[in-house]
C-alpha cells in the first residue's frame, strides 16, 4: 500500500509517562481526536517497538488512539526490566490506562504478539472490549516456542542452517534451550549476538515482501534489540504466562464482540492455523486471509483491509 494511501501523519496530541507500579513507568502517547472512538493499540514482541505509522491506519477525526510501550519496552522504564513482566501485568497496565484516561470501552487493536495479548485482554475484561482487531496472529498454542527453532527448519532451510550453526555443536538438537539461556545469561555481547541471529531468521519466517521500509518504524540500537529478545524469551520460558491453550480456550468468551481477524497466507513467522482456529471460536469477527502477503501489517494488502475494518468499525 503506498503510503499516501493511509491516512496522514500525525503528532501525538499528548504524552506521558504512566507509573505502574514502583518499578515500571509506561511511556503512553495519545492521537487524534480526544473525544472520539477510543482504541487502545497494542504492539508486538514482547518487548519490541512498534512503528508510529500504524496509527495511520485510523481516522484521526473519529478515533482516540492510545498507544503504549510495554513494560521494558523501548521508551519504557526500567529498559528491558523482567521482574513484575508478564502477560497479567500486562492486562493490568491495559486497565490502569482505561482507567486514567476515562475510557468506558474501546476498540482493542494488536499485531503479532500484540494479538494474543489483545485476546487474552478481551477474554479477562470482555464488557471493556466494543471492538476487537487482531493481524499476523499467535494464540502460543502448545509447541509454539519450538516453531522456530526446530518445527519450521524444513521451510527455509538454508536460513535455518545458519541459525543452527550459531550455536555450539553439542546444543543444536535442543536450539530453544541454548538460546533461550544465551540471551538471558549474563554475557550482553555475546547474548546480542544470539538476539541477532535469532532475529535474522524470524525476519526470513516474517516473508514481508512488498513492504516499504519507511512505514516499519525506528531502527533498533543494540540495547533495545537486547532488551526486547530477552523479555521475549523471558515469555516463551514461560508459556507466556497463559495456561495451556486458554486463549482459543477461552474464545467463546468474545461471543457478540465485533472484530476482524487478518493473516497473510505466506506469513511463516506465526500460524495461520491460530487465525483459523480463533475465527472458528470467535465468529462474529471477519477472517482476512491475505494472499501472498507476509506477517508485517504494512503488506499493502494487509494495510489497505486494516484501515478498511478500522473505517467500518469507527462507524459503530
Amino acid at each position: 500500500m503506498p503510503q499516501g494511501s493511509l491516512y496522514p501523519e500525525i503528532k501525538p496530541f499528548d504524552t506521558c509517562a504512566v507509573p505502574v507500579d514502583d518499578r515500571h513507568r509506561l511511556h503512553v502517547e495519545r492521537y487524534g481526536n480526544a473525544n472520539g472512538f477510543p482504541v487502545i493499540l497494542l504492539h508486538g514482541g514482547p518487548g519490541a517497538s512498534w512503528s508510529p505509522h500504524m496509527i495511520r491506519f485510523f481516522d484521526p477525526d473519529r478515533y482516540h488512539i492510545i498507544a503504549f510501550d510495554q513494560r521494558g519496552a523501548w521508551r519504557s522504564t526500567p529498559l528491558g526490566e523482567l521482574t513484575d513482566n508478564s502477560t497479567h501485568h500486562t492486562i493490568g497496565d491495559i486497565e490502569t490506562i482505561r482507567r486514567l484516561f476515562g475510557v468506558e470501552s474501546w476498540l482493542v487493536f494488536g499485531c503479532s504478539w500484540g494479538s494474543a495479548l489483545s485476546v487474552a485482554y478481551a477474554e479477562h475484561h470482555t464488557s471493556r472490549c466494543a471492538a476487537l482487531v487482531v493481524q499476523g496472529v499467535t494464540m502460543f498454542r502448545p509447541g509454539f516456542e519450538q516453531w522456530d527453532f526446530y518445527t519450521s527448519r524444513d521451510l527455509y532451510p538454508d536460513a535455518f542452517r545458519k541459525l543452527q550453526d550459531f550455536a555450539p555443536p553439542g546444543k543444536r538438537d535442543a536450539l530453544f534451550d541454548w538460546y533461550a539461556d544465551t540471551i538471558l545469561g549474563d554475557d550482553a555481547g555475546r547474548a546480542l549476538a544470539a538476539a541477532n541471529a535469532w532475529y535474522d531468521y524470524s525476519t526470513v519466517l516474517s516473508n514481508a515482501r512488498h513492504v516499504d521500509p519507511a512505514l516499519e518504524g525506528p531502527a533498533e540500537t543494540d540495547d533495545l534489540v537486547l532488551a526486547g529478545a530477552r523479555i521475549s524469551m523471558h515469555y516463551w520460558r514461560n508459556d507466556a504466562f497463559l495456561a495451556t491453550d486458554s486463549l482459543i480456550g477461552n474464545a467463546g468468551r468474545l461471543k457478540g464482540i465485533p472484530g476482524a481477524i487478518l493473516h497473510g497466507e505466506k506469513d511463516f513467522n506465526c500460524s495461520l492455523d491460530d487465525a483459523r482456529s480463533l475465527h472458528r471460536e470467535w465468529p462474529d469477527a471477519r477472517l482476512h486471509v491475505i494472499p501472498d502477503a507476509g506477517h508485517s501489517a504494512f503488506e499493502p494488502e494487509t494495510a489497505r483491509l486494516l484501515k478498511m475494518e478500522m473505517d467500518r468499525l469507527a462507524g459503530r
